[in-house]
């Protein structure tokens, strides 16, 4: 390491099966309505580009204010989708939970599902 360079930790990114269920949803919106390839395949590409921004600094962004097993739930806003994540410190991994459109009631919609995850 050169004098001056910091070492940035840098996270392992995980999806849970419902942050994936999430993301071939909204592909499959965009392709059965627009009927355009390749916007499908743009969103799918931006999606992961966003999702690779936190594997440094994720806890640069806001939290929600509800927690998943021990951990707070963060989100990164990517234009009109919300990303809702945790970070595990100690493993140094970023895991996905849900990607929801800004336009849902997504208070509602995690809590719901970290209710219903805890039940399992």
């Amino acid at each position: 390491m050169k004098k001056g360079e910091i070492l940035q930790k840098r996270y392992k990114i995980k999806y849970t099966y419902s942050s994936r269920d999430d993301i071939r949803r909204m592909k499959r919106y965009i392709l059965d309505n627009f009927k355009y390839r390749e916007l499908g395949e743009n969103f799918s590409k931006k999606i992961k580009t966003a999702v690779d921004g936190l594997r440094i600094l994720p806890e640069g962004y806001n939290t929600t204010g509800i927690r998943y097993r021990g951990y707070d739930i963060y989100f990164k806003p990517h234009h009109t989708y919300l990303l809702f994540y945790v970070v595990d410190d100690t493993a140094l991994e970023v895991t996905i939970l849900r990607v929801l459109q800004d336009g849902m009631n997504w208070k509602y919609i995690l809590k719901r599902w970290v209710h219903e995850q805890d039940m399992n």
